[in-house]
């Protein structure tokens, strides 16, 4: 018990350190049930132990004060053996008894209650959290959807982080038709990741609605709108485990189909590294990919992406981590993926960009489609809105 017990805490601690900075991760994946599940499997074994140790812990007072008082009855038998006088054994080994099983009760009470004081304000957090109640959840009345064409319009979003401060998105209003590409560029910070996540409904917007397919985004069924959606952030997360587990993260079969986890990698140009790896796609990876590097990472993220197979596809920054070279052979496999996908590029890089069949600025909140001429003659620059407005 002792070496399950001393395996178990680190695991505990392992699943929450990987999970929680890797919860946007998670999401976008469907894998909040996965990973519960998996949390409470290990803290129930540890509670068990640690119900264990409790007793034991227990039961060795126990055993030592009997001891003690059999020690106290032969003293005071002897004693009154000595002296001659009588006395009532019964009564006698009753107040004895007594008398030791009063004192440490008192003091176990007293240890109680400053550890109860100590905890006090960690108990108060969790009884926070178990009464919390999402604001992003699913209606009643929410519908799945078996598969999407793609079609996405934004109708007047405004959203803003913290009530009072200017809105990240202002009024936005886009239409992104199916089968289309289109990149989003602008300055870090002007909403760009944020048009992403309300439209994976991470947040809400304050007014306005998104549609999918003619259907309101909020009358979808969360893990169904997740599903056809594939993201990949600029923030590559690995889990700890085996790579052939990390590109398979999130399927709703929870099989791993190794078959269509090597075409993803081919596709992301990962399985070039992957093969020269010792143990090829069961190799682990350490938590949060520890062992690989930047751009290792990135190009997992993107195979992940690609073997969920969904129809939209939203690569936020997904090149920043690659060099020259295999951001060429993604954006070959891009360029087969584009005519039957509708495909957002948020991206700085110009080869990126000009992928896209259209291009928005988004600045300030605003949204504005600009021209390829007009892109081009900003220079790289975002602060300012370009001459030519399509």
């Amino acid at each position: 018990m002792g070496t399950q017990m001393v395996a178990i805490d680190p695991q505990l601690s392992l699943v929450a350190a990987m999970v929680l900075p890797s919860m946007l991760t998670v999401k976008v994946n469907n894998g909040e049930h996965k990973e519960m599940l998996r949390f409470h499997e290990l803290a129930f074994v540890d509670l068990k132990n640690n119900l264990g140790k409790k007793k034991m812990k227990a039961l060795i007072p126990q055993a030592v004060r009997t001891t003690y008082i059999a020690g106290l009855v032969v003293l005071c038998a002897g004693s009154v053996a000595v002296s001659g006088t009588t006395f009532d054994p019964e009564g006698f080994l009753s107040f004895l008894t007594a008398l030791a099983l009063f004192v440490e009760p008192i003091q176990d009470f007293g240890k109680a209650y400053n550890e109860y004081k100590q905890g006090e304000p960690a108990l108060e957090r969790i009884f926070d959290l178990t009464r919390f109640i999402p604001e992003v959840r699913d209606k009643p009345s929410a519908v799945h959807l078996n598969s999407v064409k793609g079609d996405i319009k934004f109708h007047d979003v405004t959203f803003r982080y913290v009530a009072g401060m200017p809105p990240t998105v202002d009024g936005v209003n886009l239409h992104i038709r199916a089968g289309e590409t289109i990149a989003i560029v602008g300055p870090s910070g002007g909403g760009k990741t944020t048009l992403a996540k309300l439209l994976l409904r991470l947040y809400h917007p304050q007014s306005g609605y998104i549609a999918l397919d003619n259907h309101d985004i909020q009358d979808i069924q969360l893990q169904c709108l997740r599903t056809h959606i594939a993201f990949v952030s600029q923030d590559p997360m690995l889990f700890s485990g085996t790579i052939a587990k990390n590109i398979a993260y999130g399927d709703p079969v929870g099989d791993i189909n190794m078959r269509k986890v090597e075409n993803a990698a081919k596709i992301a140009n990962a399985d070039e590294f992957i093969k020269i790896l010792p143990e090829g796609y069961d190799s682990y990876v350490g938590q949060r990919g520890s062992s690989l590097s930047g751009g290792q990472k990135q190009r997992l993220s993107i195979a992940r992406a690609i073997y969920q197979n969904s129809s939209i596809l939203v690569l936020d920054e997904a090149t920043s981590a690659l060099d020259s070279r295999s951001e060429l052979l993604l954006k070959e496999a891009l360029m087969n993926l584009m005519a039957s996908h509708t495909v957002v590029i948020i991206a700085h890089r110009l080869e990126m960009i000009l992928m896209a069949d259209r291009i928005v600025l988004l600045e300030g909140g605003k949204l504005r489609e600009v021209t390829r001429s007009a892109f081009l003659s900003l220079d790289g620059r975002f602060g300012s809105p370009p001459d030519v407005l399509s």
